[in-house]
């Protein structure tokens, strides 16, 4: 059953340095699941995609920055984990995301009377 007014709003936002992505939701999700799991592999499994893929998209963010933000531990089994650029920029992102959310959201009820549904008797 369709509900009756708007009450989500989503958005998808990035950052790029010229043509290239450096930071989006997708790369926080991945870096979130790197922490997690402490695998790419389990990381990229748990979204879906592939090692590579998910390997791809990581190195150009450190290439574009210059910067590691994930490290392999010297402790065997080897683990990813998060170096302090990696936690420092996830962080942000997400405090970021959040209140572009919350910005988005109060924006948005104005529209929202303009699209919702008109009921027929």
């Amino acid at each position: 059953m369709k509900s009756d007014v708007i009450d989500q709003v989503g958005l998808n936002i990035w950052m790029k340095y010229g043509e290239e992505t450096v930071f989006c939701q997708g790369r926080a999700l991945l870096l979130q699941r790197i922490r997690e799991h402490g695998s790419l592999r389990q990381a990229a499994k748990s979204l879906k995609m592939s090692y590579r893929a998910a390997w791809g998209k990581l190195k150009q963010t450190q290439d574009i920055l210059g910067r590691d933000l994930v490290t392999l531990t010297s402790s065997r089994p080897q683990r990813y984990e998060l170096t302090e650029l990696g936690r420092d920029i996830l962080e942000a992102y997400e405090l970021w995301r959040g209140k572009v959310e919350k910005c988005a959201a109060v924006e948005a009820q104005a529209l929202s009377s303009l699209l919702e549904p008109q009921k027929f008797e």
